[in-house]
């Protein structure tokens, strides 16, 4: 049985675009749809990357770390919730199934595993800085379209990714208190 045979009542198929109420051009809609669509599986797919670091962290910075963790891939569900829900208002339907997740994303899975701590925090920023680029490449998509709805949105969680960026960078610097102070007697 196919997936349309078992579910024989779809309202709209996942690439179909309806009218909007926001009287934003069909064309122009459906092309923030598909750089919108590309985010949502993408920071699905960092999201789960986050759990399982978030799971699997270990050592001195454990509780630190596991916190911080947890902070993050809530941030990116938020996000990945928020960008869904304007493709929704464009008159799209989001990419919700992992197996569409994975083929609409930028960015790559992880492999399965318990990876050596610095390389989880490693592979976290690569995954952000992907999304960072892109981010900034549909905000000047948006603004090309007449999107400034789109814009604003993107602009808000462009920050945000900045800075879970940079804490994780922060995460992977050198030196602790504990050295810095043995250093200097």
């Amino acid at each position: 049985m196919t997936q349309a045979e078992q579910t024989p009542n779809v309202r709209q198929k996942p690439n179909e675009m309806v009218g909007n109420p926001i009287e934003l051009q069909r064309e122009g809609a459906q092309q923030i749809v598909q750089a919108l669509n590309a985010d949502v599986a993408s920071l699905f797919i960092l999201f789960h990357q986050y759990q399982k670091h978030h799971w699997v962290a270990e050592g001195p910075q454990f509780r630190d770390l596991h916190l911080l963790l947890e902070e993050h891939y809530t941030a990116v569900h938020q996000q990945a919730d928020a960008f869904a829900e304007r493709v929704v208002t464009l008159g799209g339907v989001p990419v919700s199934g992992p197996t569409a997740q994975l083929q609409h994303g930028y960015v790559a899975e992880e492999p399965e595993g318990i990876l050596d701590l610095r390389q989880m925090l490693s592979n976290d920023i690569k995954v952000n800085q992907q999304i960072l680029v892109k981010l900034r490449e549909h905000i000047q998509l948006a603004r090309q379209l007449g999107d400034y709805g789109s814009e604003t949105l993107i602009k808000r969680h462009l920050r945000e990714q900045e800075m879970r960026t940079q804490d994780l960078m922060h995460m992977l610097e050198h030196e602790t208190l504990d050295e810095i102070l043995s250093n200097q007697q």
